[in-house]
């Protein structure tokens, strides 16, 4: 009977050591450097503040006596009008292979969205993400590649930024 015991206990121990060491390495996948996100180099939206939190994955965009400008509908990047912002996402150096990288903005999945240069995949793509009076937060997921964890990002539209009204 203690016989069984010892070898039911080491049973126990070695899957519980199994399970523990599956949950710390994450299944394969580990935490990859943050993006490098800036404003996109029209500033599309206007002269707005713009900071972003790398650590908490936030980007804060507008303020007090700020004036987020209309946008018209633009065809070939597939935008309809509204009041737009534009952010560049770069993904960090060090982080390589994107064949598998996808991107998720408001519950839209994307497989084809680095920018392309000279047919090849670049390292950064353009976010637009529309805003209104009720609408002030945007949110898009990043996974680089398999061997990296998805990476959810927020941008926040301060709320005492103003529209500025389309004539």
């Amino acid at each position: 009977m203690k016989i069984r015991q010892n070898i039911s206990m080491k049973k126990i121990v070695f899957c519980f050591l199994t399970l523990l060491a599956l949950f710390t390495a994450g299944c394969g996948a580990k935490e990859c450097p943050s993006a490098i996100i800036t404003r996109d180099e029209a500033h599309t939206g206007g002269n707005l503040s713009f900071v972003y939190d790398a650590n908490d994955k936030k980007v804060y965009v507008g303020g007090e006596g700020e004036f987020l400008q209309f946008s018209s509908a633009d065809e070939v990047k597939n935008l309809e009008e509204g009041y737009r912002v534009g952010i560049k996402v770069s993904a960090p150096s060090g982080v390589e292979g994107f064949e598998s990288a996808s991107l998720e903005v408001d519950g839209v999945t994307y497989g084809d969205f680095w920018e392309k240069i000279e047919g090849q995949d670049g390292r950064y793509f353009y976010l637009y993400p529309t805003f209104s009076e009720k609408v002030k937060k945007s949110s898009f997921t990043l996974t680089y590649n398999k061997n990296c964890k998805p990476q959810k990002y927020t941008i926040y539209l301060n709320d005492k930024t103003n529209f500025l009204k389309n004539e």
